[in-house]
């Protein structure tokens, strides 16, 4: 059966490795935040997790998280946002999995790690509207881990 704390055990985690990881401002989906006096900041995103019982009690998830970047324009330096691009796309690296909270279920342990499964992917939307100098881009990545009740 899967476990109701691994939802948030994987979050929590995800949160984490990023958050230390990225030097540039980051965001996690959902929080509020003041960008006004930001010239470049990203914000992190998963979609999932998606669990498969591979065998009995054997569960295999998969995620897929994305970090959304932006950077202003400016005329000195034209390469702002690859600069924000290059610093998320090296964070993307194994990702330990650790109990992480509040509650007595959350010992800190390690349960795992979550492994990239496919090549990184970066998309480019560049400036979304004419009058605001702002561009925006994206790192995804797949991972996989299995994990047993």
């Amino acid at each position: 059966m899967i476990n109701t704390n691994w939802v948030r055990w994987l979050r929590a985690s995800i949160d984490k490795h990023f958050s230390a990881a990225i030097s540039i401002p980051l965001f996690i989906e959902g929080q509020h935040r003041d960008t006004k006096s930001l010239a470049d900041f990203a914000e992190l995103r998963m979609d999932g997790p998606d669990f498969v019982e591979v065998t009995k009690n054997y569960y295999q998830i998969n995620l897929a998280i994305s970090i959304l970047i932006q950077s202003t324009k400016n005329d000195t330096n034209y390469h702002r946002l690859d600069t924000s691009i290059g610093i998320v796309t090296t964070a993307f690296t194994t990702i330990e999995v650790f109990k992480l909270g509040i509650g007595v279920q959350d010992t800190g342990d390690k349960i795992g790690c979550l492994s990239l499964t496919e090549s990184l992917q970066v998309l480019r939307y560049g400036q979304l509207k004419p009058d605001v100098p702002l561009v925006h881009a994206s790192v995804e990545g797949r991972y996989k881990m299995v994990l047993e009740e």
